[in-house]
């Protein structure tokens, strides 16, 4: 097979591999096989269209060089030739867009291209009513990663003074993300039983947040936000370091694309005065968070920065989404906002899929691992796209004003909102390098093949105003 045949099954080879790997670890005809086969048909359909992208580019080619040769007029030759140039002259091009209306004009132009070639067929939103979505829905059933014993001696060496722990029952995975994992546990002691999740680092990952994790978990709920009440943190009882929680009633009504159930407009009024809450309390008292603060601009540029060392890692200019990222990088750089002049405590992923909702009590805001100092205006941008499919954006920002959250600036609220889709986007595109380099986990597919593009597909938008 040539290199040009290669490269257009290279998605298309690890699909079918990883499918035909997790179809082996379930029963036929089950409901996780038949929901394995409906996944397939969207990574399938995604695969294919990235595996194409060097013939649409070819079919583009013309309209690709115009615009590149208006702002890099001694640039010249094939399409590898001219993203080349696009990535390396992004940070500038930003900047004189800034300025130059043509430029501007010029770089939304080769913007339009790219999606074209790069993006056909994206729906960057959920649209309609609550539904599954391919890219979420489906979840393998891993077993536990500690067995019985291990976490019977944990829960032993934390219980509290006099009180002995007689047996654990109920043990069970939740989802915890990409980077943790989360077991539910039942605890029956001498003083009678507990519910708790344990948080746990993932085989793998890096360790070093999770304690700053558990620092902002704990001074949230010694602030009064509603969390999950912080229990303890041990760095290697289990193995690895693992945080415990209470358990709390509720579930989830969203993921990361909206809403999945219906929200009652009292609850969405409780995430509103729980985000105020959170933005209204004295950080002097916080002891660590798990990402460094964007307070100044420096701060915010090395953010920047340290999501371009990560697509570095993982691209040349000619993969699928390269360009793109370095495009909506440089608008970034070129958009940096000053230094925030009353930072607060960001949650950093504060949507549905974080939120616990009791009917319409909100009992639990989770996952705190990419929080940090910063702007409110983060968490606003992050959290608006569900609110505006469930109620008005007007009034959950009277809500959150009336219980002591601050008006946001419109041109942050425009670059946190890019900010957090290339976030966002640039981790799942990570995923998709892992994937195909070892095709054997379907969350990597589904975050490296479907959420990849439309996290990527939306910061395009907003950036570019398409």
């Amino acid at each position: 097979m040539d290199a040009q045949l290669s490269a257009e099954r290279e998605a298309t080879a690890a699909v079918e591999q990883a499918l035909a790997l997790e179809l082996t670890a379930v029963p036929a005809e089950s409901d996780q096989s038949a929901a394995i086969q409906e996944l397939a048909a969207a990574l399938h359909h995604r695969a294919s269209l990235d595996d194409q992208v060097v013939r649409r580019r070819e079919q583009h080619a013309d309209a690709l060089r115009a615009g590149v040769t208006t702002l890099l007029p001694e640039v010249w030759g094939g399409t590898d030739a001219l993203l080349g140039a696009l990535g390396e002259h992004a940070d500038d091009l930003a900047v004189r867009a800034t300025s130059d209306r043509d430029a501007a004009a010029a770089l939304r132009d080769i913007a339009s291209v790219l999606v074209e070639t790069d993006l056909p067929d994206v729906t960057a939103h959920r649209t309609g009513p609550p539904e599954r979505d391919a890219s979420t829905a489906y979840r393998t059933a891993p077993p536990p990663p500690v067995t019985e014993e291990q976490l019977l001696a944990c829960l032993s060496a934390h219980s509290g003074p006099g009180v002995t722990v007689h047996r654990i029952t109920d043990v069970r995975m939740l989802s915890g993300g990409f980077s943790k994992e989360m077991l539910a546990v039942r605890v029956e002691h001498s003083g009678g039983a507990d519910d708790i999740v344990i948080r746990k680092v993932a085989s793998g990952r890096t360790a070093h947040t999770l304690g700053g994790e558990f620092a902002a978990l704990s001074f949230a709920w010694q602030g009064g936000v509603p969390v999950a009440e912080p229990l303890w943190l041990d760095e290697d009882i289990l193995g690895a370091p693992a945080f415990a929680t209470r358990r709390v009633p509720g579930q989830p009504r969203g993921d990361v694309w909206g809403p999945t159930a219906p929200i009652e407009l009292p609850a969405v009024t409780a995430i509103a005065a729980a985000l105020a809450r959170l933005h209204s309390l004295d950080t002097s008292g916080l002891t660590d968070t798990p990402l460094p603060p964007m307070v100044t601009r420096q701060e915010i540029v090395a953010a920047i920065e340290e999501r371009q060392a990560v697509l570095a890692a993982v691209s040349t200019p000619s993969m699928p989404f390269a360009t793109l990222f370095a495009l909506v990088l440089g608008w970034l750089r070129a958009h940096a906002p000053g230094d925030v002049r009353d930072p607060v405590l960001v949650h950093g992923d504060y949507g549905l899929h974080n939120l616990l909702l009791d009917g319409s009590t909100l009992t639990a805001v989770l996952d705190w691992e990419r929080s940090h100092l910063g702007d409110p205006a983060e968490d606003l941008t992050y959290v608006r796209p569900s609110v505006e499919a469930v109620a008005g954006w007007d009034a959950f920002l009277t809500v959150y004003q009336d219980a002591g959250g601050s008006p946001p600036d419109a041109d942050r609220l425009t670059f946190y909102t890019v900010w957090h889709d290339v976030w966002r986007g640039i981790s799942a595109y990570r995923m998709r390098a892992k994937f195909l380099a070892n095709p054997n986990k379907m969350s990597d597919a589904m975050a490296g093949l479907l959420m990849t593009p439309r996290f990527l597909l939306r910061a395009v938008r907003t950036a570019f105003r398409l």
